[in-house]
């Protein structure tokens, strides 16, 4: 079973991920990526802020690029009529 690291790159640098996980193919790896972007927005929300400038660079063990999730790819952004007030 093919090993894959999930990088992240955002506006807080680079992070490798030297551990990486085993799935079963490329797929099973783009559906990681997709919740861990998720989960770091989601992170990035509850302390009020919003970057969706990052990315995960998926590798394999030889450090080849398998695929790239990028942030505002992982999550679709609906802006309501009106204007409203965010408080804490």
């Amino acid at each position: 079973m093919p090993r894959y690291h999930f990088n992240i790159r955002n506006s807080d640098g680079f992070t490798r991920d030297d551990e990486g996980l085993d799935l079963s193919s490329d797929m099973d790896a783009q559906v990681q990526a997709i919740r861990g972007a998720r989960s770091i927005l989601s992170a990035e929300v509850m302390e009020g802020t919003l970057d969706l400038g990052g990315q995960i660079e998926v590798t394999d063990d030889h450090n080849d690029k398998v695929l790239t999730v990028r942030f505002r790819d992982a999550v679709h952004v609906r802006q309501g009529e009106g204007s409203s007030t965010a408080t804490q």
